[in-house]
């Protein structure tokens, strides 16, 4: 009686799967994510007095080199020739026009090369008031990105060969090999920014649904997050995100990439996992490397070697080639520069002050690279840690947040 009920149960699985149209063939692929480039087209700055006061008063973006990190980085996306390249969002530094064309054609040198590209919003790239020309003290205000433009720019880049676009988003989905379709989510529209409506929702299950009746596994992803990552939430986590979840869950796909934080993270919720990618254009300067094979996911972060690029070109800047460490130095100047002024008031040293500002600066490093296993060492007996935590200002409440997450390697992630 009981093989008799073992092989009903087989039966009934084989023909439940049958009539879903789900294959249980393993997916494989090969892409290379990266998001927040935050590029500008040359010809709208010329570094002067206002655009270095304002990049300065940054989060650390490298806008100074940002056509020759961007041109670094897509060089090793060629030599690496993956599948595809899947940008995820803030391609440009304040949506203007010119940027986004500009970018188009680095683009299409990598899809000349035999990369496809896929391209997504982010929060930067559309209807941004801030698009605008520098030019030493003064700026001029340059048309931005509409819905209509992005998609007319970046037609090329998943659009054009999308297997179905949302009528009431930019988002879309597209075939990326036999086994996977990739469904990139657009959460920046003037209707419903840092949002997915209800008819784009709707239209995700369909293209689920879509997918499983024909065997396809699905990659998904999109600019803001799926999953509280942080601390921080409102204007990270798209709102829609619950239902979002359910969906994938529902339908089987094993993960989200995101990007928005400009940190490297990780967070699991039941069967899904977001990875959000951290910041090209923020020290380290990463991208993701995202393979599929024999039913694992492996997901594992590289640097941008800009140094490497511009000694092949020729090039004899000293940022250029010492880039690493003139990274991981201008991230550090802003902190630098502003926790002694929060700290005003505070009954500290001038000794203590330092050694905090020393200890939030390397911590923080670890956190946006993701690398907090190499944090585990910063603060052995919790001195630091207990000094930050009398001040009781927004930098400890962040501090404490991040140490949460010390001993984890977020550079790295494995299903299964």
């Amino acid at each position: 009686m009981r093989k008799a009920a073992a092989l009903l149960l087989c039966v009934s699985i084989l023909l439940l799967s049958a009539c879903s149209g789900w294959s249980a063939a393993p997916a494989k692929y090969h892409v290379i994510v990266a998001t927040d480039l935050h590029y500008i087209a040359p010809q709208l700055t010329d570094h002067g007095e206002l655009f270095t006061e304002l990049v300065d008063g940054g989060d650390g973006k490298l806008m100074r080199w940002i056509e020759e990190l961007c041109d670094a980085f897509f060089a090793e996306v060629i030599e690496q020739r993956p599948e595809a390249l899947i940008l995820t969002g803030d391609l440009t530094f304040n949506g203007a026009v010119l940027s986004h064309e500009a970018l188009a054609e680095k683009l299409r040198t990598v899809e000349a090369a035999g990369v496809p590209v896929l391209v997504q919003t982010g929060n930067h790239d559309l209807c941004n008031n801030s698009a605008a020309s520098f030019s030493g003290d003064s700026f001029t205000r340059v048309p931005s990105a509409t819905m209509e433009v992005f998609r007319e720019i970046y037609g090329e880049f998943g659009y054009d060969e999308a297997l179905s676009v949302d009528g009431d988003s930019l988002s879309y989905v597209t075939q990326l090999n036999d086994s996977t379709r990739v469904l990139l989510l657009d959460a920046n529209t003037d209707h419903d920014p840092c949002g997915l409506s209800d008819s784009t929702l709707r239209w995700v299950e369909q293209q689920l649904r879509q997918a499983r009746r024909e065997g396809q596994h699905v990659l998904a992803g999109g600019h803001q997050n799926l999953l509280r990552q942080t601390m921080f939430n409102t204007g990270y986590v798209m709102s829609g995100a619950d239902r979002l979840l359910k969906l994938l869950q529902r339908y089987q796909v094993p993960l989200f990439l995101s990007g928005h934080l400009h940190a490297q993270h990780y967070k699991t919720a039941g069967t899904v996992t977001e990875i959000a990618t951290s910041a090209l254009s923020v020290s380290p300067c990463q991208y993701g490397v995202l393979r599929a094979e024999n039913g694992r996911i492996r997901y594992e972060t590289r640097e941008a070697d800009v140094s490497a690029w511009a000694r092949r070109q020729g090039r004899t800047e000293p940022e250029l080639l010492d880039f690493k460490d003139y990274a991981a130095d201008y991230f550090d100047r802003r902190t630098r520069t502003q926790i002694p002024e929060s700290l005003e008031g505070f009954p500290y040293t001038p000794e203590e002050v330092e050694s905090m500002t020393d200890y939030i600066c390397a911590l923080n490093r670890c956190y946006f690279s993701g690398n907090m296993a190499q944090a585990a060492d910063m603060d052995p007996d919790g001195s630091l840690a207990a000094l930050w935590g009398r001040s009781a200002n927004q930098y400890s409440a962040y501090l404490a947040s991040i140490r949460e997450n010390i001993g984890i390697d977020f550079r790295i992630w494995e299903s299964g």
